[in-house]
């Protein structure tokens, strides 16, 4: 609450400030009136006043003696002088003591709303200095009081989230996540640890989504943002950094998804006689999540890697059993199988007939 404590020995001074300037609307919610500044001290210490509006010269206690001790005793209090003399020993007074304003009789009453105007901004900024919330939510802009709305994550949001991030649909992903951005910056009744909170698993969903895409460098900036959200003081802050988050993991996206069937394919070529060579061990070694570089390579190329892993080894094994002096298991373990039977079985299968089979009619043929 914003309150305005008028002391000046002029009653008609007093009335015309307490009767024909709008408070209300420059954003003031009490005034309080006392004719000197004995009295004024003791209304001072009830209401403690945001802005104290002060004759110079007044009875019993004048209006510099007065300002001491309010200043002394509410340091966050704004102070005007106002006073119908010239003297400039006032003026220095007025300085020493750091007031806000300076006011001379007789009264320009739009010069003292203009002047109240703007002490009530400082009065907000002052105030939002001790309300976390207020700062949270408004940052540096003290602006505007915060209103009693309150934001509820539901499940339709988490899986209207979760469900773009699984279709790979970035338009609609940035767009929902904007959405709710806004939705949550309009409910300023949230608690911010609650918003904090809500933004704490929505990083979640995004360190999830880049682990499966192998988006490593995303992963770590949202593992990193999960923890980090308990320290922001500002939701403009969290705002940007999980948008931010968001993008990155598409450009993320791209850039490994340049040709991720070279690099299986290259893979392959280079480790396909290993008898400890499987598609997890690929995936790993390209930094790739399994489940997604399957999905992507099968849906390129039409096959799994396992089929392009098996045709490279039996393309090999046959060129192999053309050379009659090689024994049938040399071949198989020449191919990455270390189990003669296990090879026989697969040969069998890709090719329709044994090795021993193929050895024969390439034997016969030649």
């Amino acid at each position: 609450m914003i309150s305005v404590l008028i002391v000046d020995d002029e009653k008609l001074v007093r009335d015309t400030l307490a009767n024909y300037i709008n408070w209300k609307e420059l954003g003031i919610d009490a005034i309080y009136l006392a004719d000197n500044g004995s009295r004024a001290l003791l209304l001072a210490e009830k209401v403690q006043p945001s802005i104290v509006i002060t004759d110079i010269k007044m009875p019993h206690m004048g209006g510099m003696e007065f300002a001491q001790i309010i200043r002394k005793q509410y340091p966050g209090s704004r102070l005007v002088f106002l006073s119908g003399y010239t003297d400039k020993e006032y003026l220095k007074g007025a300085i020493h003591l750091h007031a806000d304003g300076y006011i001379e009789k007789p009264l320009n009453l739009p010069e003292i709303s203009s002047m109240v105007r703007e002490l009530v901004c400082l009065c907000l900024q002052d105030e939002a200095r001790n309300n976390p919330e207020l700062f949270f939510y408004h940052g540096n802009t003290k602006e505007a009081v915060l209103n009693n709305k309150v934001f509820t994550l539901t499940k339709t949001d988490l899986n209207q989230i979760k469900t773009f991030l699984a279709t790979n649909d970035e338009t609609a992903l940035l767009i929902a996540l904007h959405s709710l951005c806004a939705r949550i910056r309009q409910c300023e009744g949230t608690p911010p640890d609650y918003i904090r909170n809500v933004y704490s698993q929505l990083a979640l969903l995004l360190e999830s989504a880049a682990e499966f895409h192998g988006a490593v460098k995303t992963q770590a900036a949202g593992g990193a943002f999960v923890y980090m959200t308990a320290q922001m003081d500002c939701l403009k802050d969290l705002e940007n950094e999980l948008l931010h988050i968001a993008a990155f993991l598409y450009e993320e996206i791209r850039e490994r998804d340049f040709e991720p069937v070279s690099q299986v394919n290259g893979y392959i070529q280079a480790h396909f006689t290993e008898s400890t060579v499987t598609v997890d061990g690929i995936a790993r070694d390209l930094n790739f999540n399994t489940s997604y570089l399957c999905a992507v390579y099968k849906k390129k190329t039409g096959q799994t890697i396992n089929a392009a892993l098996t045709k490279a080894r039996i393309e090999l094994a046959c060129k192999l059993l053309k050379e009659p002096d090689r024994k049938l298991y040399e071949v198989g373990m020449c191919v990455g199988y270390t189990n003669g039977k296990y090879f026989t079985r697969v040969f069998t299968k890709e090719t329709g007939i044994s090795p021993r089979e193929y050895r024969e009619r390439h034997h016969e043929v030649s």
